[in-house]
């Protein structure tokens, strides 16, 4: 399966699966972590990008990720998905609905092939 649209497919599902995780945490209380470069970092940018990580394994095995989170695997792979699970980590933490999902699909060259901004449909009240 390397057609554009099963992959746009797959992102969306990428991005719901990580869009439940990121808002079961939502507006409650984060114990906040600094990564070495000082940015913050929660236990759901954590999970999500795990999440995310496990469903790509799972479906596209030999291709390579490049997260936020955890790191580069297979960069020499003919498709890379590049991820940050939350985008806006400190609007997050402060309870703003001021972030997103990121999730790209690049084909070597590199050509962006395919890229997904997944703003999480957040509800007041």
């Amino acid at each position: 399966m390397d057609d554009i649209n099963d992959f746009a497919a797959f992102g969306e599902k990428l991005a719901d699966a990580s869009g439940e995780i990121i808002l079961s945490y939502w507006r409650s209380q984060l114990e906040v972590i600094r990564k070495s470069d000082e940015s913050p970092v929660t236990r759901a940018d954590r999970e999500a990008e795990k999440k995310i990580r496990e469903l790509i394994e799972a479906e596209y095995p030999h291709h390579g990720i490049s997260g936020e989170e955890f790191g580069n695997v297979r960069l020499d792979a003919e498709y890379i998905w590049s991820l940050d699970p939350i985008d806006g980590t400190k609007a997050f933490i402060s309870g703003s609905p001021l972030f997103g999902t990121l999730i790209a699909l690049l084909k070597t060259a590199p050509q962006l092939w395919e890229s997904l901004i997944y703003l999480l449909r957040v509800r007041d009240g």
